[in-house]
Order: structure tokens, then C-alpha cells, then sequence
């Protein structure tokens, strides 16, 4: 128990980059998603695990308000970045999605070239001033999603052109091309093979420097590999979030280790 309270006291001194409290998520009169509390840490990889239709992916979609597409969907409780309520009326959800940005579980390269696909975001928000700027922005952001060298004498052929592992690497860097502060991935191995999903997660491990990454993810051995931080969601539930190590190895809730060893999902 000491250790915990060790741990518990460690994780404080981390700075919280959003904060969640009381969120609910109903979609008409369903209620999907019931009173979670979570911290996103700065610089630090969380994973949401739990069975299909558990709400993972509907409370990721609340952090940069991807729920406000589905008509009936309605959230309530209180989401912070940095500070700042995300559902407050002055906040524009475009502006949001560009501090929060989104990989989706299968690559959606835009039907433009290479280049076009990742300078989208900049050129919308109005990033840069110039070609150069541009140009600058589109190679860092292929650099750290680990494709440029891959890519970069075709940079205007298609972006549909590519592997299914590369197409997953172009859309990290279209969503980080815009400098967000959270990259949230919804399932973002889940289409590719092996190899390219060794390739991401590599990726997602390097990206943690310069972001907080939340992934959303079927495979508890993904979770293991990538995160430090670790939430068990179970019928719209969070049942247990904490250290990742804590959470495969000694956790608290029964739901929780029956998760982990196979007996539920």
C-alpha cells in the first residue's frame, strides 16, 4: 500500500495536460458513458482498454468533441485543456481539433497529394505565412511521424498510393502537422500487419516528447508495450486507471484483473 501511495504521490507531480470530471455520454436514451474522472498527463502515453462497445472510443471522441457529430449524442461533466472548459460556447470545435488532433483506426489519407494531405491542417488554421513556412511545416511533420525518408521524392503523388502502414504514418503527421498538444488514436494498429504496427508503435513512443498521446486500443499487449498510464473501461464504466505496470500486474478491481486474464471481453 506504502508503494502506491508512493506512485499515487509521483503521478501528482506530473502536470495534468486535460483533466476530465463527472463526464456522461448519452446517445438518445442510452447512457453510454457514466461519471468518469481522468487526467491526461503532459508527455505521457495513456491507453483505454476494455470489450467492444465498452465506451473508450466515445469518451476519447468527447476530448476533442468528435461527439458533437452524432445528433443524438449529449455530454455532460467538465473537460479541461490546460485549463480551459472545451465545452464552453466561445471555444470553436475546429480550432479544438487542432490542439487535439485525431488518428482514426483506419488510415483516411484525403484523395490529394502526399504533401497536400499534410498541409491541409496548417493552411485551414492559417499556420504559416509563406510557401517556405509551409514547406518547413510538411517535412518536419513527416520527420516525426518517420516517413520523409520514405516519401520524399514523391511528394505530390497520392497519398491513396501508399502501404497501409505508411498511409497510418501520413495521417500522424496530417494530425500533427498543425502542432497539437494531445494526439488521440482511435485504435490506430488495428488495419495494419506486424511490421507497420511495430513501425507506429515506435512512433507513438517518440511522439510522447512532444506531446500527450491517448491511444485507444483492442490489444492489452499494445497497452502494455506503449503506455504509462493504463484505463479499464467496462459498460460504460471507468473501473480502474492508473500506472500501466500497477494495473497488468496488481489490479484493485476484480472486473479488472478478469479483463486482463481472459475471463471477460
Amino acid at each position: 500500500m506504502n508503494d502506491m501511495r508512493i506512485l499515487e504521490r509521483d503521478v501528482e507531480t506530473q502536470t495534468a495536460k486535460m483533466t476530465a470530471r463527472g463526464v456522461q455520454v448519452y446517445y438518445g436514451d442510452n447512457h453510454a458513458l457514466k461519471d468518469v474522472d481522468i487526467d491526461i498527463l503532459q508527455n505521457t502515453v495513456t491507453a483505454f482498454i476494455g470489450p467492444s462497445g465498452c465506451g473508450k472510443s466515445t469518451f476519447l471522441r468527447c476530448l476533442n468533441r468528435m461527439n458533437d457529430t452524432v445528433a443524438s449524442a449529449r455530454v455532460l461533466g467538465q473537460i479541461l485543456l490546460e485549463g480551459e472548459d472545451i465545452y464552453d460556447k466561445r471555444v470553436d470545435p475546429v480550432t479544438l481539433r487542432a490542439r487535439v488532433g485525431m488518428v482514426f483506426q483506419k488510415p483516411n489519407p484525403f484523395p490529394k497529394s502526399i504533401y497536400d494531405n499534410v498541409a491541409y491542417g496548417p493552411k485551414i488554421h492559417g499556420l504559416t505565412r509563406s510557401k517556405a513556412d509551409l514547406d518547413e511545416v510538411v517535412e518536419t511533420a513527416l520527420k516525426k511521424a518517420a516517413l520523409w525518408n520514405e516519401v520524399k521524392d514523391r511528394l505530390s503523388a497520392p497519398g491513396t498510393g501508399l502501404s497501409g502502414g505508411q498511409q497510418q504514418r501520413l495521417c500522424i503527421a496530417r494530425a500533427i502537422a498543425t502542432s497539437p498538444e494531445v494526439l488521440l488514436m482511435d485504435e490506430p494498429c488495428s488495419a495494419l500487419d506486424p511490421i507497420a504496427t511495430a513501425q507506429v508503435e515506435e512512433l507513438i513512443d517518440e511522439l510522447r516528447s512532444q506531446f500527450s498521446v491517448v491511444i485507444v486500443t483492442h490489444s492489452m499487449q499494445q497497452a502494455a508495450r506503449v503506455s504509462q498510464r493504463t484505463a479499464f473501461f467496462h459498460l460504460g464504466n471507468l473501473v480502474e486507471f492508473g500506472e500501466t505496470g500497477q494495473i497488468f500486474t496488481n489490479p484493485r478491481d476484480p472486473r479488472t484483473e478478469s479483463y486482463i486474464t481472459g475471463r471477460i471481453g
